[in-house]
């Protein structure tokens, strides 16, 4: 994408409607029509839920789940830069005790984490990069960590078809379109087992 990546972003709603993130250089984070949208879509979840971010860049999405009532986050990213911007969001806005950063290599540790916790997610949120391409894997990797009738929203080009079922995962309804963006919902589905799966 062409245009300017922005240096701040804005909490849209719940307590810390308002407040300023920081943005890591060189991210293009997910914009606020598309966190707004998935707000709306999730916003009878949020209360009380264990929610993870996925290339969590800024932790706009894990911090915009606490402000709206998530009773914890956990933030997973790659970059140690962006690590640290991060680490500074939570830092500024006093939510080090709610959300966790931690780095990872995403999707392989994806499946270190699970044996740890497993089933302990309602909400999962993933924003790779745009050149990113193992869908499946991370679908895959990320299922056994969904809380049972949890869901997982994955962020990718309009352009991308995204599989409408993996061994363990579902798709719920068509792609949400955003202009250059869409999501794509998942439930854990109902004829597998990914509890046991491996990738």
């Amino acid at each position: 994408m062409a245009r300017a990546h922005p240096s701040s972003l804005r909490v849209i709603g719940g307590r810390l409607r308002g407040r300023s993130l920081a943005v890591p250089p060189g991210i293009r984070p997910t914009s606020g029509r598309v966190r707004e949208a998935l707000a709306a879509v999730w916003q009878h979840r949020f209360e009380g839920t264990a929610v993870l971010d996925l290339f969590a860049g800024s932790g706009a999405f894990g911090i915009e789940a606490v402000s709206r009532g998530a009773r914890r986050a956990l933030c997973l990213e790659a970059s140690p830069r962006s690590l640290a911007v991060l680490k500074g969001n939570l830092s500024k806005l006093d939510l080090a005790e709610t959300i966790e950063a931690r780095r990872a290599d995403l999707p392989r540790d994806l499946l270190r984490l699970a044996q740890r916790e497993g089933g302990s997610f309602e909400l999962v949120f993933a924003d790779p990069p745009y050149d990113f391409a193992d869908y499946e894997i991370l679908l895959e990797n990320a299922a056994p960590l969904l809380a049972d009738e949890g869901e997982l929203a994955l962020e990718h080009s309009s352009r991308t078809r995204l599989p409408e079922r993996t061994a363990a995962l579902e798709r719920q309804g068509e792609p949400r379109i955003y202009g250059e963006s869409a999501i794509t919902i998942y439930q854990l589905s109902t004829a597998a087992s990914p509890r046991t799966s491996s990738c």
